[in-house]
């Protein structure tokens, strides 16, 4: 007896018993399960074309690519091409439909749930790992609607971006024979996750701190220089695997004859972003914006910080895995989980969807102390205790849903019974949609769908709505006038050699296309400091009316002249 009970004393955390371990079967029904919790938690959104506008750049920068536009050439987008290729392959399969895009996106982001279990299942089993897969997909929702909902850049970098860490996370299992190939892959997919969006980069920040911690653990067993070279091979197998990706990108850029332009409207544009806003807003939006998230999402947190906990405290951190990890796979997570969040910081905006990409790490955090909690529960000596702080965490959990989903329990309410109610007319996202339906239907009085429009300020949704095509390669007056999202500095002045020849690229598109109509949503346009505009518009364009339905946002009429 007492034989068994020191084995049973001295068993590893989380190691369990074989009844404890889920069937195949019941895997397959955990994972059905998740199928149509992410479902429900995203299908009743399907009623907006754009949850998000940067959905509409996206849709609209496909669909141009698909009618033979050269991507950052003939329309312009300021991320990496596979988010357009998404669309544009959805696009090509299922129709130019935005319901075709979400729900693309909702089966994306359950294969997320997928890479995100096959992780965790490598560090506490299957049970865990199922968990940690339940808090991915209910916590990919748990946040502003325009943030999560969206089919945007950071949701779709994701898959990818876990799945990178996932062959690397394999690599550093000692016995495993395909070291190489797996720090190839790992290096491959961070390559893909950077081409959905720029900061999938911070995975080889990751990659590398890593690496210098196994440094660090074998100082005792072999020399230094040996360990650092053994380091040098392993983080070379992975550029390799990025330089491979970049390579594929070049070339397909260099045939399309667009290496210059990618350059200026990617990564150029972009540092005009981050450089465009002040340090006191950059201060400002980091403290507020943060503790913003994480409180509607307090129990993610906790529950991940409770994990990062136990293993500072941890004096043998590696004695409750396989001796094959080279170093503690939680501590791993938890370096992965800052060097995502790092991301976060790089656009100093700090939207909500910055951090979607910490999500998978955080989950699988949040999975092993969800475990350990409940084991916690379980033990007389300590179930009091467990028992408080699972009913803060619920009280937390409860605070974030409340907030957070009062809208998709509207729109399922409205959905199954085929009615409107008064709250979801009140919303922003309803009243835009009502505004572009109005306006679409009297332009097309007066254009045909495919004819050229162009649109000033922020209302794509309106090109797609009433079928037309834009008249120029920038879908945002960003790229003309210098003036990012929450900024107070005028970037124009300060770089006219970069935004001079967008001025005159920009009047070209019009003399090309001679749009009968340009849209002015916010009369301000004529308003502009830039005269060779102002001057073009004034010379071969006429004000006519006023079709706009919202105070503010009249979309002002201005009707080509005959002579033009």
């Amino acid at each position: 007896m007492q034989n068994k009970m020191t084995t049973t004393k001295t068993m590893p955390e989380n190691q369990k018993t074989d009844a404890s371990i889920p069937t195949t079967k019941t895997i397959f029904y955990a994972f059905a399960g998740l199928f149509i919790l992410n479902l429900l938690l995203r299908v009743f959104y399907l009623r907006f074309d754009f949850v998000n506008g940067d959905e509409a750049v996206r849709a609209l920068t496909a669909t141009e690519w698909l009618d033979g536009a050269r991507l950052y050439v003939d329309i312009v987008t300021d991320k990496p091409p596979a988010t357009t290729f998404f669309y544009a392959a959805v696009f090509k399969f299922f129709g130019r439909s935005m319901d075709a895009i979400h729900l693309a996106a909702t089966v994306w982001n359950f294969f997320t749930a997928i890479v995100v279990f096959l992780i965790a299942k490598k560090i506490y089993g299957v049970r865990a790992a199922l968990l940690s897969a339940l808090v991915f997909v209910y916590f990919s929702t748990n946040y502003f609607t325009q943030d999560m909902m969206a089919a945007n850049t950071e949701l779709l970098m994701a898959l990818p971006y876990s799945a990178s860490f996932y062959f690397f996370l394999r690599a550093q299992n000692s016995e495993n024979r395909r070291i190489t190939l797996d720090l190839f892959f790992a290096g491959l997919l961070t390559g893909v996750a950077i081409a959905f969006k720029q900061i999938g980069v911070f995975n080889l920040l990751c990659f590398t701190l890593t690496e210098l911690w196994l440094i660090y653990a074998m100082r005792k067993t072999r020399p230094l220089i040996q360990a650092i070279l053994l380091s040098s091979k392993r983080l070379a197998m992975i550029a390799l695997g990025v330089v491979v990706v970049f390579a594929c990108v070049l070339l397909w850029l260099y045939q399309a004859e667009s290496l210059g332009d990618f350059w200026r409207n990617v990564f150029v544009v972009n540092t005009f972003y981050i450089s465009s806003l002040p340090g006191d807003l950059w201060l400002k939006f980091m403290v507020g914006r943060t503790l913003g998230y994480i409180f509607f999402n307090l129990t993610l947190w906790a529950l991940a910080a409770c994990t990062i906990r136990r293993v500072i405290k941890r004096k043998d951190n590696r004695k409750s895995f396989q001796p094959s990890f080279a170093v503690n796979p939680e501590g791993v997570i938890g370096l992965w989980a800052l060097a995502s969040w790092s991301g976060a910081f790089t656009g100093g905006r700090f939207f909500g969807h910055y951090f979607i990409q910490m999500l998978p790490a955080l989950a699988i955090l949040a999975a092993g102390s969800g475990e350990w909690l409940i084991e916690q529960v379980k033990n007389p000596g300590r179930k009091r205790r467990a028992l408080l702080a699972t009913g803060l965490l619920l009280f937390f959990f409860i605070i974030g849903l409340v907030r957070m989903h009062n809208r998709t329990a509207i729109l399922a309410y409205e959905t199954l019974t085929g009615t409107r109610t008064r709250l979801s007319e009140a919303w922003g996202m309803t009243v835009r949609e009502r505004e572009t339906a109005i306006v679409a239907k009297r332009l097309r009085e007066r254009l045909n769908a495919g004819d050229r429009l162009y649109i000033w300020d922020y209302a794509l949704d309106v090109y797609w709505r009433s079928g037309c095509r834009p008249a120029s390669r920038y879908l945002q007056p960003y790229y003309l006038t210098g003036n990012f999202t929450d900024s107070n500095l005028d970037v124009a002045e300060t770089n006219q050699n970069f935004y001079s020849p967008a001025h005159a690229q920009f009047i070209e598109d019009l003399k090309r296309h001679r749009p009968r109509i340009i849209l002015d949503l916010s009369d301000t346009f004529l308003r502009l400091p830039f005269r060779e505009i102002t001057d073009f518009i004034k010379t071969h364009y006429e004000r006519d009316t006023e079709i706009g339905v919202e105070p503010g946002r009249p979309f002002v009429v201005y009707q080509l002249k005959e002579n033009f």
